[in-house]
């Protein structure tokens, strides 16, 4: 017997040997380790090892009793062979890296503390305190009964917290009267999506992120007024949009898309979670002369989903640069210690380019911004004590073009009041709040040498990219609009 057990082990070592030569490699393409060969022998020959497939598992276990300070570094060491966005997460850390993606359960305002009391500096959107009426300025003197003119902001805060779904009683001073409204604690996001209309027909939307349903709230309120505001091009911004809610993305790419039944995207399950689950657009969005989509490198995740959608179905044209490549997207799990679960559950898919996790997308109009650095003394000198008119050629063109050029105003400096140089003088006249004409009086010749002088010297970036993104939607809004606003505020196609 004795001859036979040492007959086995050789036999075993040979065999590990054998197992782990120089640069072997596993089917799943990993270079095999001798700790893998002897694993092997372990699965094959081990009395108890086919019955117990938890043995690693169970061996991590009792490591981490014996060091718990090692288990954020293991689970994430572990993470990391998956993919390169899933991971393990105290709630700081979540806090930290996923700012846009956090909501707290309150009423849903902002205080400071002024010489009269603390007064609501913010009312957040689509919170309980803008369903009751409160407002930015109102003085809180009395919550739940409990008189808060001589308390300080923190102890006003304080009042204030409780737990979801509680009701709490707050009184105002508004003016000279007191208000008492009830507002129900519940989990508050904030809203990263604002507009402003940019020129005649001519709508920008910044989209700075896509953390809750609440941005497509505002998006969709925004959307829906467009036709009121005879719109027939866009702006969408999704520069620095790291991303977020998968679904927002859908659905503002649905609300944009024209036609019905286009594939938007595809969301890739694993096998048993359902496989690939398609994405295609109702019909109902609003026929739009352009759309153009604004894009850079903090392009990432839900907003490339966003912006690639449109660019392969033909909806917009994408202006900037080589986005993220984040295309992949996961679940945000809670344990019950208060620490975060990130797993990577999903590949997003576009219709034509199909996965760009690590790619990004490639912009039609691929342009950087350009820093500049304000030298008055080299400029052309400006004589400000005459009115340049439309249509006229002059040196004291040029020398005016030149200082609109340095805000980002018109492309190139020229010596030609034309239709281009005019628009960039209105557009510094609206800056200053003068009145529109057609022609620079001396008013604005000074206030443009001054703009000069007072950024002399200073180095900053001049958005190109905007830029050119609204000079293509002001001459797609030139083009004959192609639907018309109805008085019930619904539209039609022309």
């Amino acid at each position: 017997m004795k001859k036979l057990a040492k007959r086995l082990a050789a036999l075993a070592l040979a065999a590990a040997t054998l197992i782990v030569p120089a640069g072997a490699v596993t089917p799943d393409g990993q270079s095999e380790t001798w700790f893998d060969g002897v694993w092997a022998l372990i699965e094959s020959f081990g009395l108890n090892a086919e019955n117990n497939p938890y043995v690693l598992q169970n061996y991590i276990n009792l490591y981490l009793q014996e060091h718990p300070e090692e288990m954020y570094n293991v689970l994430n060491d572990i993470l990391s062979l998956l993919d390169t966005h899933s991971m393990y997460l105290s709630s700081e850390e979540y806090a930290q890296g996923f700012p846009t993606l956090e909501s707290f359960v309150g009423i849903g305002v902002s205080m400071q503390q002024t010489a009269d009391g603390v007064q609501i500096a913010e009312v957040m959107r689509y919170s309980s305190a803008e369903e009751a009426g409160l407002q930015a300025g109102d003085f809180i003197v009395a919550v739940d009964g409990t008189d808060t003119t001589a308390m300080t902001n923190a102890d006003v805060a304080e009042l204030l917290r409780g737990a979801e779904g509680t009701d709490v009683s707050v009184t105002v001073r508004r003016g000279g009267s007191e208000l008492t409204v009830t507002c129900t604690r519940r989990p508050v996001s904030q809203v990263y999506v604002s507009s402003q209309t940019m020129a005649d027909g001519v709508e920008y939307i910044k989209v700075s992120a896509m953390g809750s349903e609440n941005d497509w709230n505002a998006f969709s309120e925004i959307w829906e007024g467009l036709d009121e505001k005879n719109t027939r091009a866009v702006i969408l911004d999704l520069r620095g949009n790291g991303g977020g809610v998968i679904d927002v993305a859908l659905k503002m790419a649905d609300a944009m898309t024209e036609d019905e039944g286009v594939y938007l995207a595809g969301i890739r399950w694993r096998e048993d979670m359902g496989g690939l689950e398609p994405h295609y657009s109702t019909g109902a969005g609003l026929p739009l002369n352009e759309i153009v989509v604004l894009v850079d490198g903090g392009t990432a995740s839900a907003a490339e989903l966003l912006a690639g959608s449109l660019q392969d179905t033909g909806t917009a044209t994408l202006v900037g640069e080589t986005t993220y490549g984040k295309g992949q997207g996961q679940y945000h799990i809670d344990l019950i210690n208060g620490d975060k679960l990130v797993i990577t559950t999903l590949e997003l898919q576009l219709p034509l380019q199909g996965g760009y996790e690590g790619v990004g997308l490639t912009p039609d109009v691929t342009l950087t911004n350009r820093e500049v650095t304000v030298d008055q003394e080299s400029l052309t000198p400006l004589d400000t004590g005459v009115t340049l008119r439309y249509g006229e050629q002059s040196d004291n063109v040029y020398a005016m073009t030149e200082r609109l050029a340095l805000f980002g105003l018109i492309g190139a400096p020229t010596n030609t009041f034309d239709s281009g140089v005019l628009d960039a003088v209105q557009a510094f006249r609206e800056s200053c709040g003068m009145q529109p004409g057609l022609y620079a009086s001396p008013d604005l010749l000074q206030a443009l040498e001054a703009a000069v002088q007072a950024v002399d010297g200073q180095t900053y970036v001049l958005d190109d990219q905007l830029q050119t993104a609204l000079e293509i939607c002001k001459l797609a809004a030139a083009e004959p609009q192609q639907y018309t606003a109805l008085p019930d505020g619904s539209w039609k196609k022309n």
